[in-house]
């Protein structure tokens, strides 16, 4: 089902503006809300039984707030468009509303998400592409600015330059390929874990994080080897030795 149709539904459109309208709410009123507490303590399967089960937006909401960012930071480094993130994000959980009645518990509820995140976010570069729209590096650059910047200016500066060029290769991966260094590196996920949200064997999932490193150590040798040394990637090994 589409997001328009998605977002068609009666029920659903209000679901959306109750996220978008009681975000500052949930988050200031969460604590002392009856039985916070002990929604924040219940794993997702539970929350997922309780919302469907109850309709309870406190469950809907507990989940919202825990995976929202996560949901984001993927869909964002797939994408690579801010606005579009926000877009896939805001499609994630409409259809995480919508379908989780059906939900049968044969995989982890962080992994049914994650797979939604990963489908919605490659449709969403299928289209970006066929708009031929430019897919900016500027705000991925920005949004990797070390907090550190004022106490520390010039080692700041140096893991800015590095971070950016990181970024740029990062770039000029196929969405496929940004997909598993994401889910691997950024996200912190296993072969396995990986595996099952695209639905591919392990032995896939490792070739393409061979193909990711490859790609990438070649976009950094374009500034040759002292650049790379230089530029201290610490996020990991871009020989592929690891994968």
């Amino acid at each position: 089902m589409g997001a328009a149709a998605l977002s068609g539904a009666p029920e659903v459109r209000q679901a959306a503006g109750d996220l978008e309208r009681n975000k500052e709410r949930w988050t200031a009123s969460k604590p002392q809300e009856k039985g916070s507490s002990e929604l924040s303590g219940q794993s997702d399967e539970a929350l997922v039984r309780e919302f469907v089960r109850e309709n309870s937006r406190g469950a809907f909401a507990e989940l919202y707030y825990r995976y929202k960012d996560k949901a984001f930071n993927t869909a964002y480094r797939i994408v690579g468009d801010y606005e579009a993130a926000r877009d896939v994000v805001h499609d994630v959980f409409l259809k995480i509303h919508m379908e989780a009645p059906g939900f049968q518990f044969r995989s982890s509820f962080s992994s049914w998400l994650y797979r939604i995140v990963v489908n919605r976010s490659l449709d969403e570069t299928k289209r970006i592409k066929r708009r031929k729209a430019e897919v900016s590096t500027d705000t991925v650059k920005d949004s990797l600015i070390s907090v550190n910047e004022m106490e520390q200016p010039e080692s700041a500066a140096l893991e800015q330059e590095a971070e950016g060029q990181l970024a740029v290769a990062l770039e000029r991966l196929s969405p496929k390929l940004k997909t598993v260094i994401t889910l691997r590196y950024f996200e912190g996920l296993t072969y396995e874990q990986i595996a099952e949200i695209m639905q591919r064997p392990v032995g896939t999932v490792k070739s393409r994080l061979r193909r990711a490193h490859r790609g990438l150590a070649r976009a950094l040798m374009e500034k040759g080897p002292k650049g790379v040394r230089e530029g201290g990637y610490g996020l990991f090994d871009v020989s592929g030795a690891n994968a």
